[in-house]
């Protein structure tokens, strides 16, 4: 039979892991949004001035980076909730 404190862990960890799994589902969804807008607004702006594809493309790589950087900060959530939050 399983003790009180080890049912108390168990939905400690199962709480980890839906929180870490939330954080890292939310910051994938950001990311690929923002990554798709990026991209759609920088081939909109090539197509109405061919001539500054240069600079778009730096402006693109700054703003894609950026919005992988937040699911980098996401995936360290995760990190968070599942090693620290269960830990007995």
């Amino acid at each position: 039979m399983a003790s009180t404190n080890d049912m108390q862990h168990a939905v400690r960890v199962a709480g980890a892991l839906v929180g870490g799994g939330l954080a890292l589902g939310g910051g994938a969804i950001g990311a690929a949004i923002g990554d798709g807008l990026a991209g759609s607004q920088t081939i909109a702006a090539i197509a109405r001035q061919p001539e500054i594809e240069d600079k778009a493309r730096t402006y693109f790589f700054l703003t894609v980076g950026l919005a992988e950087a937040m699911y980098f900060i996401n995936l360290l959530f995760m990190v968070v909730f599942i090693y620290v939050f269960s830990a007995k």
